[in-house]
């Protein structure tokens, strides 16, 4: 299994239908979960299938996940 430690730097590449959404140089952060819910607030109203490339930098492992995204639905009341 794979760790994340608050020192590391890790590397996202997130892809959709052959296309490159983002690609994100992260630290600070402490987990696979951190970094979806970072990409999914950086990508916003992306919706479908992508996947995501990660790479520790500081540890040297890289992952490859295939994930279903959802589009953001927005709370009309926070809209303002």
């Amino acid at each position: 299994m794979t760790t994340i430690l608050p020192s590391d730097t890790i590397f996202a590449t997130v892809r959709q239908r052959g296309t490159t959404l983002a690609d994100i140089r992260l630290s600070g952060i402490s987990s696979i979960r951190d970094i979806l819910i970072y990409l999914r607030r950086t990508l916003g109203t992306i919706a479908g299938l992508a996947t995501i490339d990660l790479r520790n930098g500081s540890q040297g492992w890289q992952q490859r996940h295939t994930v279903m995204l959802a589009p953001v639905i927005r709370d009309s009341a926070s809209q303002g």
